[in-house]
């Protein structure tokens, strides 16, 4: 049934030219709305509609470097690049997110990947943790690190330090590093030739914030799923070890369906504007979600002062 229900919902050249179209109207406009409105105080507005598209944005990103946005690889890759450079992502990315994909919850794991990028076990804790992980820090300065300025240049650092660290050639990630990074700076001197820069920095500032926030409640939750090497499993990491963050109706667009994370981690070749229904498809079918944990908005906020894995506990604490 599993099999069938991808074949039905996987990406089509159709279904990602509609969501492509939708998308670019719907960043134009807000875009436009922000130029119109950046000397009124009428710009909160659109700064935080451009937040949410900035979000939706990196969810296109976000599939294009999967290969599930459409079925060309090679449009894949162009719209990846284009989509990176609106969120000051690079396609490199992608190296660290695969192994994600491949450690989610596995404590022990043979990439000696942390098992959950946002939160340190007690075994392994750095000295400055403490002030690093306090909330305030790690949702509004962190980001900004990240995304600012790691996603300049981190990956190719990576490759020197381990080259047997990814299948990807170091001259394959230095070309991408430098078409986001050239792309980059075109893209925010235009923004501030037409002097959008403080009212677009402040949506490009609230962006960051929220993935991270995002990202967090995505597998940062209790009961958690932490296991050994032995008994993890791809399919357990998305059921048991995945979220299905309640986000309101209207915000669903903004979203692209990455709230049905369970799903994404269960196949990440669905497309995230497919992933409401197959989820609710397969929830009239099938009984495979009934131990999805659900979060709901106040689930998340609280979820955000998780800051350590306690192995006496067996929790987040």
């Amino acid at each position: 049934m599993e099999a069938e229900l991808f074949q039905k919902h996987k990406s089509s050249y159709f279904s990602a030219a509609v969501d492509l179209k939708g998308h670019v109207a719907s960043f134009a406009t807000s875009s436009y709305l922000l130029w119109l409105w950046k000397d009124s105080w009428f710009c909160v507005f659109p700064i935080l509609t451009q937040m949410f598209m900035l979000g939706r944005t990196f969810m296109v990103f976000h599939d294009c470097v999967h290969h599930s946005y459409s079925p060309s690889r090679p449009f894949n890759w162009a719209l990846g690049h284009v989509a990176g450079i609106l969120t000051l992502t690079s396609p490199n990315w992608f190296l660290d997110h695969d192994t994600h994909h491949k450690t989610t919850g596995n404590i022990e794991n043979k990439q000696h990947y942390s098992f959950n990028e946002t939160i340190a076990s007690t075994k392994n804790l750095p000295r400055f943790y403490a002030w690093f992980r306090h909330p305030l820090v790690f949702f509004s300065a962190v980001p900004v690190l990240y995304f600012g300025i790691l996603q300049r240049f981190t990956y190719i650092l990576k490759k020197l330090r381990r080259p047997d660290k990814f299948e990807k050639s170091l001259s394959l990630i230095v070309l991408d590093h430098a078409i986001n990074n050239v792309g980059v700076y075109f893209y925010l001197n235009f923004v501030y030739r037409i002097g959008l820069l403080p009212v677009y920095g402040a949506s490009l500032f609230l962006f960051a914030s929220m993935s991270f926030m995002t990202f967090h409640n995505q597998h940062s939750f209790n009961p958690p799923y932490v296991v050994n090497n032995e008994t993890w499993s791809q399919r357990n990491s998305g059921l048991l070890g995945s979220s299905f963050i309640q986000v309101p109706f209207f915000l669903k667009y903004f979203y692209m369906g990455i709230e049905y994370h369970h799903i994404h981690h269960l196949n990440s070749r669905i497309p995230g504007y497919h992933l409401q229904a197959y989820h609710e498809e397969m929830v009239e079918k099938s009984d495979l979600f009934d131990n999805v944990v659900k979060l709901s908005p106040m689930d998340c906020y609280r979820n955000l002062s998780l800051t350590l894995y306690d192995e006496k506990k067996g929790k987040y604490i």
